[in-house]
């Protein structure tokens, strides 16, 4: 469908459900809504808008087919065109990622103006004539035209949510063709995010249920006090053509299988008609649904209608989430959630139509991550990941797909906005995980936003509902309409911090904030370690919104990269093959429920008291298995503290190391430290040998230690091993640090920014501290100063003081020493942000990084992204993530070829080094400054929270210092 021809059809006029609007002031009863006959009741009455037949779990009847597989696909005009080229195609997926061929750019996103992506298959009716066939699609994106032999039977508009038709009227005996148009663009396609190509992209599933079945359900769960009600209320719907009676029975088993309660009644039903009875069941001493104790019970709902019998199953969760004054409250417990924007996409494989098992491993990986809160940016999930959210505790804020709206997407498609937003709250009204309602993301106001938040209230009065608006005003008009406030960014965009959105009179959800690095490509292929200096500034902005009243909780953006029609965006915790990022481990560490916040060692180092912080909203710590290796007496000790308590314990340690380990009744661990009485700080620091140089016209030498000789004409170094053996190590002069921040956006990164500045001239080079030292003067493009070379024990110091000409915005500030091109491994020992890292994180306090580890250097500069391998181990030209990503606070770092000789940087802890391969040499950074990264755009900034400032004033002084020592020789 042609994109532009719907512009016409954007009416201000709100649409609404028949009964459930009645109550909803300014909206439109009756209008005509854009989903013909996607109904199962369509009976041209807007209460049927959404509403899906439950599936059934057994039937006497009929049963529950699953359509999905290989069907025929084309890409065509209309159905009958005889010229079409009919392919196999697998359902559910998408025609855009057939054999993995991503579209790259909007040129190839859209099909050709006017084409529709035909589906086609055959299926075998049901030989019962005593039943009702529903054929249920849980998504289509994002237009819908059904035909069944030849006869169009429904059509739907909405990419992510499920509709339901009736085709009891219409099969025939045998076989029947089933087939599907589909249109990439449309009303909803106009408002949604764009990054979903066409395609039948969640299951297609045919229904039979009695003529006389369960046609819809709600269960509301309430605690009052040490016991629950769980309310159901049941629709019941006749289709058998005569009145008839029917019993139903509705049964509640705990989460270890055992029956709580159970109820039965009578019931009468009229031919083609509905009855809705209601029960209660009462729980006593309740197990309630948490994310940190994620009790699951089952609910059945058997209808015995004649010879006909129908069983619905539910797994629930007993639980309540409210508004309390300022506080989100989840059973009564005021909650700070711990949260991460996830889209449901698998890029390189699936696109959206992403198989359960790997939905279900997503949302595992986001639970070992500490996480406890999912906002579904910007749609609705499928189900498997909502089934796994239940099981695994994770709060969900469901999102309706309307994002932009009155921006970048233009005016609302009011009946759109009601038939998705109702369709979403309709599928997932019952889902135990689902605690809040959100309508669209970053939009601007209008009525049908309105019509959608009461309506969705109407639905649904017991989940909180969201207008994601980016930039929160106490005078924006929703806030009369929507219960929790919104706010995003704060504190990393510009001239915002997170305390001018404290003690508001409503609580308030950052559902986006804290964005990991992504606009900024240039500085992260020159940087990849900023991706783990992200941490620094997350843990103060996660500090200050736990310490905040009135906040809610926080959602990371982002928790996995995306795809769209413009371009990729490398944001996520999880790269597109699933690999962790650095900023992973640190979400881990940040949201961790368990922190030692305070150790004290004592006697003689034999004993360590620990200050252990429980931040559980839910549980004790007893709750939790507590593991000390290194202990005299090792293994678990309970350990009693309430939420939100601390408690101090003393533990024995059995040598002078100790490792403390949480680990979650699931079997993945929460919190990992370890102990040790001594600091990791440098061993010793060179000394200055004080021997004087040799000088001639042509050179200035060392008489003793490592051989270092400087070109007094170009200034050019060369320091050789000790025994005077091989090739020199060093093999250029030292180079000043100013690496400019990143100006223009980028996503991966065209080139590395080059850290040494441009115009280097040297103006003199003459023996200084009476003859024990060599200064080299240097003027640069922007600044104008000296290096001086003093030899050390083994090796050699390097000092600069450098005056800037010019103001400039600097990331970084210090000295690169260019060394032979056979040096590609890299180690340290560093101070890190935390005592313990997973082997392969680039900021381990401790390790070893190869510039090439497949052996061969790349020919690029940008982000390539591999799937075999760890992420520390994607290259560019310039080296690989581990071995040019910054490692700060280092003690020592090495530089070392094949047989661990070279160059070995001490330090103690005030230097951040990282090393660069480059066409003549390898550089190893000593770095004094090293700031966080940029956003080019402009409205977002890290280097507030810390306090940081990259700009270097006309007339400044940057100076420093770094000792090398030389280790043996290079080349064997």
């Amino acid at each position: 469908m042609d994109r532009d021809s719907h512009e016409e059809d954007r009416r201000t006029v709100p649409i609404s459900r028949r009964t459930l609007l009645s109550s909803v002031p300014g909206a439109a009863i009756g209008a005509a809504l854009p989903i013909g006959t996607a109904s199962a009741r369509d009976d041209g009455d807007d209460e049927s808008l959404g509403r899906l037949t439950p599936r059934p779990a057994t039937t006497g009847d009929g049963d529950v087919r699953s359509l999905n597989g290989t069907w025929e696909f084309a890409l065509s005009t209309t159905i009958d065109d005889q010229g079409a080229e009919w392919r196999e195609a697998e359902v559910p997926g998408q025609w855009g990622y057939s054999e993995s061929a991503i579209p790259e750019g909007p040129a190839e996103w859209y099909p050709p103006e006017g084409q529709l992506g035909w589906y086609r298959r055959e299926f075998e009716a049901p030989k019962s004539d005593r039943e009702r066939l529903l054929l249920r699609f849980d998504a289509v994106y994002s237009e819908a035209r059904v035909y069944l032999n030849g006869a169009e039977i429904g059509h739907h508009v909405g990419g992510y949510t499920p509709f339901e038709i009736d085709v009891t009227d219409h099969v025939e005996a045998g076989t029947n063709v089933l087939s599907v148009g589909v249109a990439q663009a449309s009303p909803a396609d106009d408002m949604a995010w764009q990054n979903v190509t066409g395609g039948i992209t969640r299951d297609v599933t045919l229904v039979s249920v009695p003529e006389i079945h369960i046609a819809d359900y709600d269960v509301r769960t309430h605690l009052q006090g040490s016991s629950a009600t769980v309310d159901v209320e049941t629709r019941i719907e006749n289709a058998s053509g005569a009145d008839a009676d029917a019993t139903l029975e509705v049964t509640l088993s705990d989460p270890n299988g055992e029956t709580v309660a159970t109820t039965e009644r009578s019931l009468s039903s009229r031919e083609g008609g509905s009855c809705d009875p209601s029960t209660t069941l009462e729980v006593a001493d309740p197990n309630t649904w948490n994310p940190e104790e994620p009790q699951l019970y089952t609910l059945e709902i058997d209808l015995n209608a004649g010879d006909s019998t129908e069983r619905v199953t539910q797994r629930l969760g007993i639980r309540e989430i409210e508004v309390v004054g300022d506080e989100l409250r989840l059973n009564g417990e005021a909650v700070t959630l711990r949260g991460v924007n996830w889209e449901e996409i698998h890029i390189p494989d699936h696109g959206h139509a992403v198989p359960p098992e790997l939905t279900r491993e997503d949302a595992r990986r986001l639970k070992e991550a500490n996480v406890n809160y999912v906002r579904t940016a910007h749609h609705p999930t499928s189900e498997a990941f909502l089934d796994a959210c239940d099981e695994l505790g994770l709060v969900v804020e469901v999102e309706a797909p309307h994002t932009f709206v009155g921006r970048g997407r233009g005016d609302p498609y009011p009946e759109i906005v009601v038939s998705q937003t109702v369709e979403m709250v309709e599928r997932d009204k019952n889902r135990t995980s689902v605690c809040l309602w959100s309508i669209a993301n970053e939009s601007e106001w209008y009525d049908a936003f309105e019509t959608a938040g009461r309506l969705t209230k109407a639905i649904d009065p017991t989940r909180p509902t969201i207008f994601n608006y980016d930039n929160y005003d106490p005078d924006d008009p929703w806030h009369d309409v929507y219960d929790v406030r919104s706010q995003h960014y704060p504190a990393f965009r510009a001239d915002s911090t997170i305390e001018e959105y404290l003690g508001l009179d409503d609580p308030i959800l950052f559902d986006e904030y804290a964005h990991t690095y992504c606009y900024n490509g240039r500085e992260l292929v020159t940087d990849p370690g900023l991706r783990d200096q992200w941490g620094i500034p997350f843990e103060r902005i996660w500090e200050r919104c736990r310490a905040g009243d009135s906040v809610a909780g926080g959602a990371i953006w982002a928790g996995g990269d995306h795809l769209e029609r413009w371009r990729g965006y490398l944001w996520g915790l999880l790269d597109r093959h699933r690999r962790p990022r650095p900023e992973y481990w640190h979400v881990k560490k940040i949201y961790s429920p368990v922190r030692v916040v305070e150790t004290e060692w004592l006697g003689n180092g034999n004993v360590l008291r620990l200050t252990i912080e429980n931040r559980h909203e839910f549980v004790d710590l007893a709750d939790r298995s507590i593991e000390f290796e290194g202990a005299r007496n090792s293994g678990n000790r309970p350990i009693e503290a309430a939420p939100g308590e601390r408690v101090t314990v003393t533990v024995p340690v059995a040598e002078d190391r100790l490792e403390l380990r949480v680990t979650h009744p699931h079997g993945h661990t929460i919190e990992q430290a370890v102990f040790t009485v001594d600091s990791p700080g440098c061993e010793s620091y060179p000394v200055p040998t004080g021997t004087p140089l040799e000088i001639d016209e042509e050179s200035v030498r060392t008489t003793e230690g490592p051989p270092m000789s400087v070109d007094r004409n170009t200034g050019r170094v060369e320091v050789q091993p000790e025994d005077g053996q091989g090739t020199p190590v060093v093999v250029g002069g030292p180079e000043l640090v100013l690496t400019p921040t990143e100006a223009e956006a980028s996503q991966e990164g065209s080139g590395a920014i080059d850290h040494r500045p441009d115009g280097r001239t040297v103006t003199d080079v003459r023996v200084v501290e009476d003859g024990a030292a060599v200064a080299i003067d240097v003027e640069y493009a922007v600044a104008t100063g000296t290096f001086v070379l003093r030899p050390v024990d083994g090796g050699v110091e390097v000092e600069y003081e450098f005056e800037i000409e010019e103001a400039l915005d600097v990331r970084e500030v210090g000295v690169a020493l260019p060394l032979t091109r056979d040096l590609t491994t890299l180690s340290w020992r560093r101070e890190g942000q935390w005592s313990t890292y997973p082997d392969d994180h680039i900021g381990r306090t401790e390790g070893t990084a190869v510039a090439f580890p497949e052996g061969t250097r790349p020919d690029h500069e940008e982000i390539r992204l591999g799937s075999d391998r760890p992420w520390k181990d994607d290259a560019t030209s310039h080296g690989s993530n581990d071995f040019r990503g910054t490692k700060r606070n280092v003690y020592t770092a090495a530089l070392v070829n094949d047989h661990g000789a070279g160059v070995q940087l001490r330090s103690e802890g005030d230097h951040h080094v990282r090393a660069q391969v480059r066409s003549e040499s390898v550089d190893l950074l000593a770095l004094e400054r090293s700031l966080s990264g940029t956003n080019p755009f402009g409205w977002m900034n890290r280097q507030p929270v810390l306090n940081e400032d990259p700009t270097i004033e006309a007339d400044e002084i940057v100076r420093g210092n770094a000792a090398f020592e030389i280790r043996g020789s290079p080349s064997v």
